[in-house]
């Protein structure tokens, strides 16, 4: 969430490091010339869960249109909706039909349990999804209401490629549809210490130059690996489709 196009390897950053992104675009395709369903995180959402533009659904920023200093607001905002109603059919609902088992685990901002969540969306697990846009904390105790603690100091990223994978393996014998929307890099900024140190000894490269922000992003690519690696191990890779 709120990663630059331009932070990861396979679109040039030379300070960021995305190794395994960069894998997903070397043996995967990517979008060279495309445009957003939305100006930030909550319209995006929105249309990818519902495929449909914000004007039939409504959800055009987070919070109110009213945003920013009013003297830089050359057009009166429409009025804007935050919570997309369970009438909208998402992916989930439609491949849980289907028979597959659906999973949520991260960001969910569209509506909050138990009446406007992932599980009356169509996933039958939610880990960590609820209204909020970003989290309290990225470090354990989390102090979200939708993810039971961790041990002191567990990282979020870390936690929810941890039952991302605990996920996969239980439905490694059946079709699955895994949703990993991660809070990561959404402020606030917050990283693991060895690598935020990692990235303070690296000169900065066209204006990267960010360490924590960096060591987020290792994290979150981490997590990427993670993934790739279990679908190998599991010889699931070929059955899979990942984006």
């Amino acid at each position: 969430d709120d990663l630059g196009w331009t932070d990861v390897g396979c679109f040039g950053s030379r300070y960021y490091e995305t190794p395994n992104i960069d894998r997903l675009a070397r043996e995967g395709m990517r979008f060279t010339a495309a445009y957003s369903n939305g100006p930030n995180c909550a319209p995006t959402r929105a249309c990818l869960m519902s495929g449909q533009y914000t004007p039939r659904h409504g959800i055009y920023t987070v919070g109110s249109g009213a945003r920013g200093k009013p003297q830089f607001r050359k057009t009166v905002p429409v009025a804007n909706k935050t919570v997309l109603p369970t009438r909208y059919v998402t992916p989930a609902e439609i491949l849980r039909e289907a028979g597959y088992a659906t999973a949520h685990m991260g960001k969910w901002h569209l509506g909050n349990p138990p009446t406007e969540g992932p599980a009356e969306q169509g996933f039958d697990l939610n880990v960590a999804g609820g209204k909020r846009g970003s989290p309290p904390t990225y470090f354990s105790p989390y102090r979200n209401g939708q993810l039971k603690d961790g041990p002191q100091g567990e990282y979020l990223t870390d936690r929810l490629t941890d039952e991302a994978l605990t996920f996969i393996e239980a439905n490694r014998d059946g079709p699955f549809f895994l949703y990993l929307p991660h809070y990561a890099v959404h402020t606030p900024l917050q990283a693991k210490e060895e690598l935020i140190a990692k990235y303070r000894k690296k000169s900065p490269v066209k204006g990267h130059r960010n360490p924590v922000y960096a060591a987020m992003i290792q994290s979150l690519d981490e997590s990427v690996g993670r993934i790739l690696d279990k679908l190998d191990e599991l010889k699931l890779t070929e059955q899979t489709v990942v984006v």
